[in-house]
């Protein structure tokens, strides 16, 4: 099937530009984002993504508001649109405006609405290519960059109007293999190997960066990657060091202080703290499988819209109407120092290492 992106002189293997490379149903490709309130009264996360071998899109938009998170869940399996960089599922829709510089995301539903547009000048970060194996299977190889910028608009959940005005945030764009897509293998056939993950984009008044840091419990190598934009310049990340102060018997963190070591022999310190009052649960975006059916993302499902309510003020549980649900995994904002200057990041510090139980 032709589309306008056919037009270009960007085609990757003799198909057009709606067939990918791989017949693997695990295909994605998918758009994340998130912002803040510097003063940590509120936070948003969303995410859209494509899967084209399972025909499918869907999308999410969760408001973290004090100790509660507000979920809007959609999915489609309507053969995709195809508008010229644009996607929609359902009521939720993105569309880049200008590509790496400004990115419109609305969503209207009865119980959650918003306009958010995201702007920056800062370049997108490339990240390094990650594949993991497991038995001899392809469990991942996707590819990610990163952008730090500013959020503006509104988000109203009920009677609750959020305005959102110059707001800290980034982005990210990954797409290839991952587990956890298309709903149709068992469990234990998408198991990774534990891990300690640490992975974050920044930004201070002088400095910006991102870095992700993950240690596997089967002492293989560790997967280390990053960049330090001082006053615009790039240093490569080298080398991290981490002390974590983890609220006891969870994943979430009190403190971080994380020393990197850079490409040019020097080295910057990173202490950071929860700028929000209580952490992201994941499983409300539908991470972990966490549509109602299950089935992960880009599964077949029709057209779909789901809307729930997370209590998440306890550290080490989340409840849905009064009854404990799995978290997934937990994700926070940051207000952080980067050699003393302050600024606010998206540092998500995942324990997947054995250390905790579960």
């Amino acid at each position: 099937m032709l589309t306008d992106l056919d037009e270009t002189l960007f085609h990757q293997f003799p198909q057009p530009l709606s067939v990918v490379a791989t017949s693997d149903h695990r295909f994605f490709d998918r758009f994340w984002f998130c912002g803040a309130d510097p003063a940590g009264g509120a936070a948003f996360f969303a995410g859209f993504g494509r899967y084209p071998n399972m025909g499918t899109r869907d999308g999410f938009l969760s408001v973290l508001d004090g100790e509660t998170q507000h979920n809007l869940r959609v999915s489609t399996q309507a053969p995709a649109a195809d508008e010229r960089l644009a996607g929609t599922a359902g009521p939720l829709r993105v569309e880049v405006l200008e590509p790496y510089r400004h990115i419109a995301l609305t969503l209207d539903a009865p119980e959650v609405r918003a306009e958010l547009e995201f702007r920056t000048s800062l370049a997108p970060r490339l990240e390094r290519q990650h594949t993991e194996l497991r038995n001899g299977r392809v469990l991942q190889d996707q590819q990610r960059y990163v952008q730090v910028g500013r959020w503006n608009g509104v988000i109203s959940v009920g009677d609750r109007r959020h305005e959102i005005a110059d707001w800290w945030g980034d982005r990210d764009h990954a797409w290839g293999v991952r587990v956890d897509v298309g709903g149709l293998e068992p469990p234990d056939m998408s198991e990774r190997t534990r891990s300690l993950t640490v992975w974050c984009s920044f930004s201070t008044a002088s400095c910006h960066g991102m870095f992700q840091l993950r240690e596997y419990a089967d002492r293989r190598p560790t997967y280390l990657d990053g960049t330090l934009y001082r006053d615009g310049e790039p240093v490569d990340v080298t080398g991290i060091d981490h002390e974590i102060d983890f609220v006891p018997g969870t994943a979430n963190y009190r403190r971080a202080t994380i020393r990197l070591h850079l490409a040019d022999g020097t080295t910057t310190e990173i202490v950071a703290e929860p700028l929000t009052k209580s952490a992201w649960a994941g499983r409300g975006g539908g991470y972990s499988r966490g549509f109602r059916d299950g089935k992960g993302f880009g599964a077949r499902r029709g057209e779909v819209v789901e809307y729930d309510v997370y209590d998440v003020g306890d550290a080490t549980q989340v409840f849905l109407d009064g009854a404990p649900v799995p978290a997934g995994h937990r994700e926070q904002m940051a207000r952080l120092t980067v050699d003393g200057e302050p600024g606010v990041g998206h540092l998500p510090i995942m324990d997947r290492s054995g250390r905790l139980p579960g």
